[in-house]
């Protein structure tokens, strides 16, 4: 009977100790994305590029004709919002629900 009983008070704060511990480092993955998300990973880098200047050919090179594979439109300025509440990086929208219903 005593063996039982032994046993038993080891297992409690054993057990205790997995199940609080388990529950802390669960719980914290909310709090840490918080801190983590806020970081600035360069995703935003591309809005302050500047243009090059023209690469300059050799005066006795001819050079090969340039022949665009896909057309590249004029789009104008940048009207989309693209930061996250920090500000720092692009955040993609989460999907849409959808539901399907069995058709007969």
């Amino acid at each position: 009977m005593m063996k039982t009983s032994s046993t038993i008070t080891k297992i409690i704060p054993a057990l205790l100790t997995v199940v609080l511990g388990s529950t802390f480092v669960l719980s914290g993955c909310q709090s840490i994305k918080n801190v983590l998300g806020k970081r600035d990973n360069g995703s935003l880098e591309y809005q302050q590029s500047k243009k090059l200047a023209p690469i300059e050919l050799p005066a006795n090179k001819e050079p090969a004709p340039f022949v665009p594979l896909y057309p590249t439109p004029n789009a104008g300025t940048n009207t989309l919002i693209l930061k996250n509440d920090s500000g720092s990086q692009y955040q993609l929208p989460k999907p849409q629900r959808t539901v399907s219903t069995p058709s007969n």
